[in-house]
């Protein structure tokens, strides 16, 4: 197996079942009752789809529960804006859904095994617990420091290095290995699960945070702009009449050369931005309401030449848009940043 064999293929919190393959690590001997012949074992079952080796290897629904647990707990501990009530609420839901979770997790794994496919035309929840973990773009690099517990020498440790793109660094996650009766060895929990879903979620929570900050300058600085603009109209209209070609010809300017285009200019700025997955629907708002702002610009620049009623009606329809739709991107930037 490639040692950069993508997360992905492992189906989120269930790839920590598989993962600790590496890649490659361990083609040299090692004896059958070590942790070592069992990360061995469980790169040859993927590699050969070897369901029975596998499982003999790892105990997958152990696996299982306390990466979920840890999924969870760390899932929650970074909604800090929820109170204690709120999150055991949470909590309470997530465990709901916990059998139909796993029990998707634990298809999609034995699909994996099986056929190199994870099917997830019919695990469709993997795919979004991968994306919620980021274990879909997290890639192995190494296993390391795998050695027996010095105070119970039927517990072993190995750290699984990965790398996580949105963390821009390496992470190691824990795995436990439990030696049974017949002295055989297998992977049987991960123990700091919490932690690294914790790391993401504080990693994403700063990168939307900045997103809103940024983005929130750019409206405030040309909504300066366009208030600016609106004076000038004002005042152009105040000292002219819109029945004089001289009066539209200066409005129809003003409209091209300051709205339209301090609009045109905020939504490049927008563009611009890095997005985070959660900043999505915000964005979309965005980039709606400058677009419609565009063509408002555009239609009432028109209308000073045509001077048809439906041409300022379209205008109008698209400005009432543009408040809708800027009250809505207001409440949620609000509640985003709270």
């Amino acid at each position: 197996m490639d040692k950069k064999f993508k997360m992905a293929a492992g189906a989120g919190i269930a790839a920590l079942a598989v993962v600790v393959a590496g890649g490659g690590y361990y083609h040299f001997h090692v004896s059958s009752d070590t942790p070592e012949f069992a990360i061995k074992t469980i790169q040859e079952s993927l590699d050969e789809h070897d369901t029975k080796s596998f499982y003999r290897a790892v105990n997958l629904e152990s696996v299982l529960d306390s990466g979920y647990d840890g999924f969870v707990n760390g899932l929650t501990v970074n909604e800090n804006n929820l109170t204690p009530e709120s999150k055991e609420s949470v909590k309470s839901f997530m465990q709901m859904l916990r059998g139909p979770m796993i029990l998707s997790l634990k298809s999609a794994i034995d699909s994996y095994i099986a056929t190199g496919d994870l099917n997830v035309e019919k695990n469709g929840g993997v795919v979004e617990l991968l994306e919620k973990t980021g274990l879909n773009d997290a890639e192995i690099r190494d296993v390391k420091d795998i050695q027996i517990n010095d105070a119970d020498k039927n517990e072993a440790f190995a750290d699984l290095i990965i790398y996580q793109p949105e963390l821009d660094e390496e992470f190691p996650l824990q795995f436990i290995l439990t030696r049974g009766k017949d002295n055989q060895w297998q992977v049987s929990r991960v123990q700091n699960f919490q932690d690294y879903v914790e790391k993401i979620g504080q990693a994403r929570r700063a990168k939307l945070d900045e997103y809103l900050a940024n983005a929130s300058e750019i409206n405030s600085r040309h909504e300066s702009i366009v208030r600016e603009a609106e004076q000038k109209y004002g005042m152009i209209l105040a000292v002219g009449n819109l029945a004089q070609d001289k009066t539209r010809a200066e409005l129809k300017t003003l409209i091209n050369d300051v709205f339209k285009k301090d609009w045109e200019a905020r939504k490049q700025e927008l563009f611009s931005l890095k997005i985070p997955k959660d900043a999505e629907p915000l964005q979309n708002l965005y980039m709606r309401i400058c677009d419609l702002a565009i063509a408002a610009a555009k239609d009432y620049a028109k209308w000073m030449d045509d001077q048809n009623p439906a041409t300022i009606k379209m205008a109008e329809e698209k400005i009432h848009q543009v408040q809708d739709l800027s009250k809505e991107a207001a409440d949620l930037a609000k509640r985003m940043t709270s």
